[in-house]
């Protein structure tokens, strides 16, 4: 006697059976996108290789052909005259477009290494960038940079291991200090380290470079250079202020 299966083992094996058709078709669809996309990259390999070839061809045969009309030119004019000037037109035409091509790119080229500072001042006008007048830049705050001696600093301590120098506020009696690390201890404008003694300019945001790096800079972009902040917007609020 054979025993009747039970609804619930019944409902199982169908539901595994359909996983297992969802599985073989997902299975399917992706062999397909990948035998599609390897017939992709082998075609477009092959229109590349093609167009190539078929480069290398036309300019093969534009030397053959200026050669021919060059040699033989009085027979040509002599049999089929038609078929000679207009072969002597389609190459003096080749002969003036590479010319032209050649030229305007040396022009180009000269223009822009000659021209670069004009070149920029436009962008920056078509860009609408706003410089910062001499007296922006003389409210920054402007500090002297100390480099600390390994004589003054503590081996006990990682923090004064790591101190390359101190920036000292200039032109006032009480003047604020700021203790530099030897990775902060540089102007990220020319890439150059703090120099003792050397002029440092702080702007509202907090970053710091060499005095004569960053007016040049504010001169023309009234910005920070690593974080664009406009110094503009703090000078502004100051004379509100006062």
């Amino acid at each position: 006697m054979t025993t009747p299966r039970s609804p619930s083992s019944s409902s199982s094996s169908s539901s595994s059976s359909l996983e297992e058709d969802a599985l073989g078709s997902r299975r399917n669809s992706d062999e397909q996108d990948l035998s599609l996309g390897h017939l992709d990259s082998e075609s477009t390999s092959v229109a590349k290789h093609l167009e190539s070839a078929n480069t290398m061809f036309s300019f093969i045969w534009w030397i053959i052909g200026f050669y021919w009309v060059s040699a033989g030119g009085q027979e040509l004019a002599q049999e089929s005259p038609r078929i000679y000037w207009l072969s002597i037109v389609f190459l003096g035409f080749d002969v003036f477009f590479v010319v032209f091509c050649v030229a305007l790119a040396c022009v180009i080229g000269i223009a822009v290494c000659c021209c670069l500072p004009c070149i920029i001042a436009v962008l920056y006008a078509v860009a609408d960038q706003e410089g910062a007048s001499k007296e922006d830049i003389e409210q920054l705050t402007k500090f002297k940079f100390r480099k600390v001696g390994d004589a003054n600093k503590h081996t006990g301590e990682e923090a004064q291991e790591n101190t390359e120098g101190i920036m000292t506020e200039c032109g006032t009696d009480s003047p604020i200090e700021h203790t530099l690390l030897q990775e902060d201890a540089e102007c990220c404008i020319c890439l150059s380290e703090y120099e003792d003694g050397t002029e440092l300019r702080e702007l509202p945001c907090g970053h710091h470079f060499h005095c004569s790096c960053v007016d040049k800079w504010l001169y023309i972009n009234a910005t920070c250079p690593l974080c664009k902040y406009n110094i503009l917007k703090s000078s502004n609020l100051d004379r509100e202020e006062v």
